[in-house]
């Protein structure tokens, strides 16, 4: 009996193991630890699946003049 229950903790305890931690490759969120989620986009677990892109372009400054500027134009 006691060699049945040993065997049950050790599998419990490998199964908890097999988790990924953060930067780790995972599929799909079970494949990561508690508190961390899989990232489709990467295929690591991280913390949000959020991917800190800004997309907005920056405002020139001083942006030099390429055509002539017409103040007659109709």
């Amino acid at each position: 009996m006691k060699q049945v229950v040993l065997v049950v903790v050790l599998a419990a305890a490998a199964l908890a193991a097999c988790k990924q931690g953060k930067g780790d490759r995972c599929q799909v969120n079970s494949d990561c630890a508690d508190g961390l989620v899989c990232k489709a986009a990467t295929g690591t677990c991280d913390s949000s699946t959020e991917t800190g892109i800004d997309a907005a372009i920056p405002p020139q400054v001083d942006a030099a003049v390429d055509a002539k500027v017409f103040l007659d134009a109709p």
